[in-house]
Parts: C-alpha cells; sequence; structure tokens
C-alpha cells in the first residue's frame, strides 16, 4: 500500500539471476529518484545504494524480502547525492549488523558538507515552492474549477509535502568501512569488487564490477540516456569511463534507468565527452568564455551526431542535453583547466 503523497511500489528487473533493479518513480516535481540495486547470494545481500527518502527504500525492502529472507549484509553507496543514500536508515535500522561502505571521499562529504549543501532546499526552495502550490489550489476551488483539476493540484500538493517531511526526517548513517581504490567482497558464492578508479561526477565515485557475471553497476558516473556532468571532474570521468569500457561488460547497471545490454550509450557518452573537453580547451585557448565554447560545441556535426545517439533523436531530450552535458561540462573543463577543481562541493553551477 502507498501511503498518500507517498512513491508508487518501484519497478523490479531482474537484470541477472539473483541481481534485481529497482527503479522509483520521481517525486513528482521536487526530485528523482537514484536505481537501487540488490545483489542476492546464499549468503545474504548486498544493495547498492538506498534511494532519495526512507519510503522509498523500505518499499524496495519490502521487495527484496519477498526475494529471500537472508540478511542484508552490505550496502555500498556510489557518491554523495541525496537520491542516492537518504533512505539508508533504513538498512542501518533493520540490519544491526550491516556494514556500510563508500569511498573515503564519500564519507567525509557526507558527514557534514553534503547535508549542508541540500539545507537550503529544506529550509527555504522546498517550503517556498509548496507554498506556491497551495496557492494555486486554493485559487482552483475559489474559482469552481473542473473536480479533476483540483484533484490533480491536491495530490500534487500532497506529494511535495510527503516528500519534504521525508528528507527532515532523514537520518545519515555513515560509512562503516571505507577504501582508497578498491575493495573486494565474497558474499557466498559471489565476487563482488567495490572500485574507484578517479574523481567522476564527484570526488568519490565507487562502482560494482561482479567478474563471474561479467556486471557492472557505475553509480551516476553513467545515466540511462543522458548523464549529469554537474560539479564533474572532466578528465578523471573520461579516465573512469575508460576503465568501464576495458571490462568489456555484458551487463551495465547505470545510476538512473534501465540496464544496459550493449556498450552503445556508454561508447557514445565517453566520445561525447572526449570531443568537448577537445572543442572547450580549443575555445579557451582563443580567449573565448564558455558560453561561446557551448555554441561552438553544439554546431559541432560530431556533437550534433552523439547527441542524436544519446536521446535517440528524441528532439524533447535536446534541452537537457544541451545542459546537462554541455553546458554543466564545458564550465567544469574551463576551471579544471586553471587548476580549480578541489574536492569541496561547490556552492553553484
Amino acid at each position: 500500500m502507498t501511503l498518500a503523497g507517498g512513491p508508487a511500489p518501484p519497478r523490479r528487473t531482474e537484470v541477472a539471476p539473483g541481481i534485481f533493479l529497482f527503479q522509483t518513480e520521481p517525486y513528482g516535481d521536487v526530485g528523482l529518484d537514484g536505481n537501487s540495486i540488490a545483489i542476492v547470494s546464499n549468503d545474504g545481500v548486498l544493495v547498492f545504494d538506498a534511494n532519495g527518502t526512507p519510503a522509498a527504500a523500505l518499499a524496495v525492502l519490502a521487495q527484496i524480502r519477498r526475494i529471500t529472507r537472508r540478511p542484508v549484509r552490505y550496502l555500498v553507496y556510489s557518491h554523495w547525492h541525496w537520491d542516492h543514500w537518504y533512505g539508508a536508515q533504513v538498512y542501518a535500522d533493520s540490519f544491526p549488523g550491516l556494514v556500510i561502505i563508500s569511498h573515503e571521499k564519500t564519507r567525509a562529504l557526507m558527514s557534514g558538507p553534503a547535508i549542508a549543501f541540500n539545507q537550503p532546499a529544506l529550509d527555504r526552495q522546498l517550503p517556498d515552492h509548496i507554498r506556491e502550490v497551495e496557492s494555486r489550489l486554493e485559487k482552483a476551488k475559489a474559482m469552481q474549477a473542473p473536480p479533476s483539476e483540483v484533484a490533480r493540484l491536491s495530490r500534487h500538493l500532497a506529494s511535495d509535502e510527503f516528500f519534504l517531511a521525508q528528507k527532515r526526517s532523514a537520518r545519515h548513517p555513515l560509512a562503516t568501512l571505507t577504501f582508497t581504490d578498491s575493495v573486494t567482497l565474497q558474499l557466498g558464492e559471489r565476487e563482488i569488487h567495490v572500485l574507484h578508479i578517479d574523481r567522476g561526477v564527484t570526488p568519490g565515485d565507487a562502482f560494482l564490477f561482479l567478474p563471474r557475471e561479467n556486471l557492472v553497476v557505475s553509480g551516476d558516473q553513467l545515466i540511462n540516456p543522458i548523464t549529469y556532468a554537474l560539479f564533474c571532474y572532466p578528465s578523471g570521468w573520461i579516465r573512469s569511463l575508460e576503465w568501464i569500457d576495458a571490462l568489456d561488460a555484458t551487463v551495465l547497471i547505470p545510476g538512473h534507468g534501465a540496464a544496459l545490454r550493449d556498450e552503445n550509450l556508454l561508447h557514445a557518452t565517453l566520445d561525447l565527452l572526449r570531443r568537448e573537453r577537445e572543442l572547450a580547451r580549443e575555445q579557451k585557448s582563443r580567449g573565448a568564455k564558455p558560453e561561446a565554447a557551448k555554441k561552438a560545441i553544439l554546431d559541432d556535426q560530431r556533437i550534433l551526431g552523439l547527441r542524436d545517439s544519446i536521446t535517440a533523436s528524441d528532439s524533447t531530450r535536446y534541452d537537457e542535453f544541451g545542459t546537462y552535458l554541455v553546458d554543466w561540462f564545458v564550465r567544469r573543463v574551463y576551471a579544471e583547466d586553471d587548476g580549480a577543481l578541489s574536492d569541496s562541493i561547490p556552492t553553484r553551477p
């Protein structure tokens, strides 16, 4: 059963025997939820990423318990973004012996800076948005709008209020085991490598490689279809994707979106980032501002071909592509070339 305003049950996909992808619907107009993955063995379960709210994590855990009664022994955080770990208290409360794993830099960011980064949304931005929705609802009632419109706005308001309450109530268990480069787990019959190659979309990106299953769980270093370049580290991200590409996995589970059975999106994204970095550096050397470099990049025929490959030529997604994978990326290339990229979370793009 879904609570009023709460998330719908997650979609469950068995992407390989005993390996399940859980996808939660967006939180109305206020947020997206990251993928959560359960790897089931004969000695327990590893969960990779814990959703964006406790309610979503509870819904995923309920499905895991229908699959197996074995305990969740490990929870791995891919990175510090809220939509991948604000439900973690559900696992910490349910499994007292749980080992939580993250990169050491991710733990450092989660221990304070990541919480502070989200605080303005909880204190001002979401409450302001909710008041605006309340006003629209009251106006619709006063003007005797059709019942369907009043019902739609009421559901919208309930969803936003539920989301804010969930984020405000979330507790934030930190990793109990950190690593620098890699940690290998033997979970029953499963051999699981937790890896970090370089600074990618965050300073401490972790991803999984299961050699026997030839499967990669990438976190947000790859998203299906459009990856977010906000706060990325261009050269390190390219290096990390090249390393993932070299694994030649037959199944690739991204940070958002459906699992991939080929490497077409990985290759297109990697080629795009390489070409963009080349063009951005060329524009910067000529004294062009990032806005001018973005325009030059979006006029490049190779870039346009890669855009169509990534978006499946869906023109409704071209603006997303231009923002998430060009504008944000170009600005980070400029900052990286100036030596300005630290591990701290920027206050704005």
